[in-house]
């Protein structure tokens, strides 16, 4: 295996690592490898350039499905600090 099927493999073997994580909600994981996903990128691309262009897609398709899992995770956050935000002017007005 020559060092450009390495970075191949190994870029995607990292996105579909942030996807699983992102699937399966695992923030804390999602960020521990998204603060290393930059660099490891931006030196493929200095080392390869056009040569990647094989699997930009399926970063591509990657990078679109973690898109939609941390919305989703955005919208739950959001639906729940809304129930916390009427449970809570609902107990002040009780307690009035």
């Amino acid at each position: 295996m020559n060092s450009l099927e390495k970075t191949r493999i190994i870029l995607l073997a990292h996105s579909t690592n942030m996807l699983n994580a992102a699937r399966n909600g695992d923030w804390d994981r999602f960020a521990a490898l998204e603060s290393e996903w930059q660099s490891k990128l931006e030196i493929a691309q200095f080392e390869f350039g056009d040569q990647l262009r094989p699997i930009s897609e399926q970063l591509l398709q990657h990078n679109q499905q973690i898109q939609h899992f941390i919305k989703q995770a955005q919208a739950y956050l959001v639906a729940e600090m809304q129930k916390n935000a009427q449970a809570r002017t609902a107990l002040k007005k009780y307690l009035k």
